[in-house]
C-alpha cells in the first residue's frame, strides 16, 4: 500500500463522511478531533469563527452547543445558530462590528488559509500574517480564561509566532489532528486559559 494511496483514501473517507453527516467541509473533522482532545469549545460558549466559509467549523461549534459568530470576506450560506458577518478581519470596521455583535467570546477559532501561490515561502508568510490577525482578534475579544485555536503553515517565522501566542495564554501546544493530511505543512496552535496581552 503506497503512502500516496493511503493519503487519498483518508481524504476521500473524510469527504464522504462530511457529505453523509451534513458538514459543509471535511475540515469539520479536524475541529471535532481537536476539541475532543483539548476541549476548546464547551456548551454555552460564545465562539468567534474567523475565515468561516463555507461553514464546517461553525457547524461543529453549534453542534457542541455554542453560540457562533462567523466572519469571512466570502459569502456563507446561513446556518441555524450562527450570526454571519461579511467582512475582512484585518479591517477595523469589521472588528468593531464583530465586537458589537459578539461582545466577549469564550473561544476564537481560525482555519484561515491564504490563497496559495505555489511559492511556499510566500504562502507561509501570508499564513503567519493571517494567524497574527486572528491572535489580535483573540486578544481583543476573548474573556478571561478563554481559548484560541488557529491553523498555521510551518516555516521560518513559525517559532516566533508560537512565542507570541505564549505571551497571552497559559497553555500553548501545536497539534496535528488525524484528519489532516500526513505530510501537510499545516499545524494547529491550541492555546488555552487567556491571561491577557503582555
Amino acid at each position: 500500500m503506497s503512502d500516496r494511496w493511503y493519503r487519498e483514501l483518508k481524504r476521500e473517507h473524510y469527504y464522504r463522511s462530511a457529505k453523509s453527516e451534513g458538514y459543509r467541509a471535511r475540515s469539520a473533522y479536524k475541529l471535532l478531533q481537536i476539541n475532543n482532545r483539548y476541549h476548546i469549545i464547551r456548551r454555552g460558549d460564545t465562539v468567534i469563527d474567523l475565515g468561516a466559509a463555507p461553514g464546517g467549523w461553525s457547524q461543529v461549534a453549534v453542534k457542541l452547543g455554542a453560540k457562533v459568530f462567523a466572519v469571512d470576506i466570502q459569502h456563507m450560506d446561513p446556518i441555524t445558530g450562527v450570526t454571519f458577518i461579511h467582512g475582512d478581519i484585518t479591517e477595523e470596521e469589521t472588528l468593531k462590528k464583530l465586537e458589537e455583535e459578539a461582545g466577549e467570546a469564550n473561544a476564537v477559532i481560525s482555519d484561515m488559509s491564504p490563497n496559495l501561490s505555489g511559492h511556499y515561502v510566500m504562502d507561509q508568510a501570508r499564513s503567519i500574517w493571517l494567524s497574527t490577525n486572528a491572535l489580535n482578534v483573540a486578544r481583543r475579544l476573548l474573556a478571561e480564561h478563554g481559548n484560541f485555536l488557529c491553523k498555521v503553515f510551518v516555516g521560518e517565522d513559525y517559532p516566533q509566532f508560537v512565542e507570541e501566542v505564549k505571551k497571552s495564554f497559559n497553555m500553548v501546544k501545536p497539534h496535528s489532528p488525524q484528519a489532516s493530511r500526513k505530510r501537510s505543512s499545516e499545524i494547529y496552535i491550541v492555546a488555552k486559559n487567556f491571561r491577557g496581552s503582555r
